[in-house]
């Protein structure tokens, strides 16, 4: 049986190839039947109680410690098992589950829970215990990031890297012209209050440039990929790819929102001297400390690794870029082969506990309603989709192919590294919370990182059944 890769969200045990393929679709619906629509209707009528219990004879609704207390804690769990039953139903459909964890936020906001029972949505998640939730959310993103890092470091280049370095660059190159060229389109109507031209195209072009590591590893382990020569050489690609638009997305968030040229100029000299100090100061002192602490107890080695963790996040706060970017460069800089385990127990923790509060967030900061899904926000999220597509599959798979790839591999590396899914979705809330996109831009990109990574599944699959038409009529792919 193939281990889940630490960066993998994986809600449940359960695949969709242990199900018999004429059935799946069946199975999906008695799986809404008999699960999803009774928890959807019990939890409607818990919450029609919670909300009538706190009148009062007045006709008012007071609150006090033990309400929060009530509403907090049913919050966490509506959360938890929305993002478990909507993952679940998207891996009994062929999706990755992060594609129902994604929907399962975008249900509990304002597009599906708040337009249908806005009072549920009002007393599941008031304006106070949003900041709680928020922390959950910032912690989960953090560990992820740190899960992220680890995983671009035991990535070896060993055997394929230069084909993996043209690849990879060709899969920058095409989407962040597409972005740049979007931006002279969307710009300023679709931008957002802190945007100007420059860093609002650095920001198009990075976003559609990124693939998302977790869920392409997902995809390949679903698939038996993983230890292919395919397999390896898209997660080369992929990590390749992320490091670049990571650093393209720092040195963008470290210049947005300067009121001077001379701040931005001392944001970035400080991201430079900091991640120039992780890498040749703090990479060599934290082998040295966690080969000390080889055979010392778990509670003490993942005590030292997440204290490590946090304050590089607090250092890349404090310098004025997120606290992802101090998580990503910690899980570069940490040794990988002594902290296995202690990753993948990090990684499962922010999986089933943590990240659902990430989609809840996205999904709060999304509504299809708001100012309307016209034609013109339809017409945006369509081109934008469009333009992303094309510059992830178009690029890597020419460059693949004209590094000696079958066409049919090559189409292959482009489809999964067409995937953005999670990664993206941070890279949009960082986009937001800097003001530099407009709400409706938000939710067009969201719609096109769902689309993006919904398709890797169907794309792949066709892709496997015309090789194999090819195989029985002796012709070479």
């Amino acid at each position: 049986m193939t281990p889940t890769p630490a960066g993998a969200v994986d809600l449940g045990s359960g695949s969709p190839a242990t199900a018999p393929p004429a059935r799946r679709g069946a199975g999906a619906f008695l799986y809404v039947l008999t699960a999803v629509v009774p928890a959807l209707i019990a939890f409607g009528l818990l919450v029609r109680m919670g909300t009538s219990s706190t009148a009062r004879p007045g006709g008012t609704l007071t609150s006090g410690p033990a309400d929060h207390a009530v509403q907090l804690f049913v919050s966490i769990t509506v959360v938890i098992l929305a993002a478990r039953m909507f993952g679940r139903l998207a891996g009994r459909l062929g999706q990755p589950r992060v594609i129902g964890e994604i929907f399962a936020g975008i249900c509990l906001g304002p597009s599906v829970l708040g337009a249908i029972a806005p009072q549920a949505g009002a007393w599941l998640f008031p304006a106070d215990l949003r900041p709680v939730l928020q922390g959950l959310a910032d912690l989960g993103l953090v560990a992820l990031m740190f899960v992220v890092g680890q995983e671009t470091r035991q990535t070896s280049l060993k055997g394929q890297g230069g084909i993996a370095m043209k690849v990879a660059h060709a899969g920058i190159a095409g989407p962040f012209l597409g972005g740049t060229l979007l931006a002279f389109l969307l710009y300023p109507d679709w931008a957002g209050p802190q945007a100007n031209p420059v860093v609002f195209s650095m920001f198009l072009g990075s976003a559609l440039s990124i693939t998302a590591f977790p869920v392409l590893a997902r995809i390949l382990v679903e698939r038996g990929m993983m230890h292919s020569m395919l397999g390896r050489l898209s997660m080369l690609c992929a990590a390749i790819a992320d490091v670049v638009a990571w650093c393209l997305i720092a040195a963008m968030t470290a210049v947005a929102g300067r009121d001077t040229p001379a701040r931005a100029a001392l944001t970035v000299a400080l991201v430079v001297v900091y991640g120039v100090a992780m890498v040749w100061l703090a990479r060599p002192l934290l082998a040295r400390v966690f080969a000390a602490l080889e055979g010392r107890p778990d509670e003490i080695r993942i005590l030292v690794l997440l204290a490590g963790l946090l304050l590089s996040a607090a250092v890349t706060s404090a310098i004025g870029i997120h606290a992802i970017f101090g998580a990503f460069l910690y899980g570069l800089c940490c040794p990988a082969e002594p902290l296995t385990r202690l990753t993948e127990r990090i990684s499962t923790v922010s999986g089933v506990l943590l990240l659902p509060f990430f989609f809840l967030g996205t999904g709060l900061r999304t509504d299809l309603w708001r100012g309307g899904f016209d034609t013109a926000l339809l017409g945006v999220t369509v081109l934008i989709t469009v333009v992303a597509m094309l510059g992830k599959l178009a690029g890597p798979t020419l460059m693949a192919r004209s590094s000696g790839l079958s066409w049919p591999d090559s189409m292959t590396l482009g489809v999964l590294l067409n995937t953005r899914g999670l990664t993206e979705l941070v890279v949009l809330n960082l986009g937001l919370s800097l003001g530099l996109l407009g709400e409706r831009l938000f939710v067009a990109l969201v719609v096109m990182a769902l689309v993006t990574t919904a398709m890797a599944a169907p794309l792949l699959g066709l892709l496997d059944r015309r090789v194999s038409r090819g195989e029985r009529s002796g012709r070479r792919p």
